[in-house]
């Protein structure tokens, strides 16, 4: 049986690459951004699609469009081709750690480098001495993609904005919220009530451009008409243990930011009257470099970089938070 062909041609790998794009995004131009081409090309590439494989690719559905069911079984078979033909590319595109030299350019907040630089540094170490690393400052979350899509930046790592859209994102670690005070503050080892809690003098993070860790604390404080006393504001998080611990403030820190200082600042963690759930930090990079071989090389030497029993511990210390409460 003769192949079916589209009025400018054979089915090509142009048309495979906005298949995927259309059933990852299910919008016609959200789908053209992921593949650089312009609303009407992508419009094009859809007709010469339905054209070719004799359905829809996307229908209506309850809040949009959809993707239908025989075009989610073509993109698994599309982007397989994709694939193997990167793989048959790679030979073009090698990049060879060890003897390249290739800076990757992340946005991070001070937060992330200090609980996680370190140890990325340590372990790219002497084995690749080519690669280098870069950081800028959190972005406002509405730049967060654009960064990544023209290349300003290569990665980002933190909590994802809400309204983040066309990126790709692999789970880095979990932490919490915590209330950081000096030791022999007198709110230590007191169960203080909602009022309490607030009067304390707080030291105040508000980073100006990204997510506040803590917004879900104001937030609960809000419902009973209550605010934080707010002593000092800043948007940074790696001064704020050292503020803490030569003061009578408290600091709503990241755990894992706690555990960093404790010991050098004398810290402790302090009881609150708020449950505050986990949050997640990402990694995440745009569609445009998801097959570039040096980013995906370095992607694979961020997720061993991690130690290894941080999930582990991350769960121990929930575990005993919740014991203490409760005793």
């Amino acid at each position: 049986m003769q192949q079916k062909r589209n009025d400018t041609g054979e089915l090509n790998f142009h048309l495979l690459k906005c298949l995927v794009a259309l059933v990852d995004h299910s919008h016609v131009s959200r789908a053209a951004d992921a593949v650089s081409i312009s609303q009407p090309a992508m419009s094009r590439a859809m007709s010469q699609l339905r054209a070719v494989t004799d359905d829809p690719i996307l229908v209506k559905g309850g809040s949009g469009l959809i993707p239908t069911a025989k075009a989610v079984q073509l993109r698994e078979f599309a982007d397989r081709i994709l694939q193997e033909m990167d793989r048959l590319l790679g030979n073009a595109v090698a990049f060879d750690p060890k003897a390249t030299r290739h800076e990757f350019r992340m946005v991070v907040s001070d937060y992330v480098e200090c609980i996680f630089m370190e140890g990325l540094l340590q372990h790219l170490g002497a084995a690749f001495p080519g690669v280098g690393v870069s950081v800028r400052h959190p972005v406002h979350p509405s730049q967060f993609t654009k960064v990544l899509e023209t290349g300003e930046v290569d990665f980002a790592i933190g909590i994802l904005p809400s309204t983040l859209r066309d990126l790709r994102h692999r789970p880095l670690l979990k932490d919490r919220i915590v209330c950081a005070a000096r030791a022999g503050h007198m709110a230590a080892g007191k169960r203080l009530s909602m009022e309490e809690f607030a009067a304390l003098e707080h030291l105040v993070i508000m980073p100006n451009a990204v997510n506040c860790f803590a917004e879900s604390v104001d937030v609960a404080l809000e419902k009973y008409d209550l605010r934080r006393n707010r002593r000092y504001v800043t948007p940074n998080y790696a001064t704020a243990p050292q503020l803490v611990g030569n003061s009578n403030m408290v600091a709503l820190l990241p755990e894992l930011l706690l555990a960093r200082f404790r010991s050098q600042m004398d810290l402790i963690e302090i009881h609150m009257p708020i449950e505050v759930p986990p949050f997640e930090v990402y990694l995440s990079w745009h569609d445009r470099t998801h097959r570039h071989a040096a980013h995906m090389w370095f992607r694979e030497q961020v997720m061993k970089s991690l130690e290894p029993d941080w999930e582990a511990s991350f769960f121990a210390r929930t575990a005993r938070q919740e014991n203490s409460i409760s005793a």
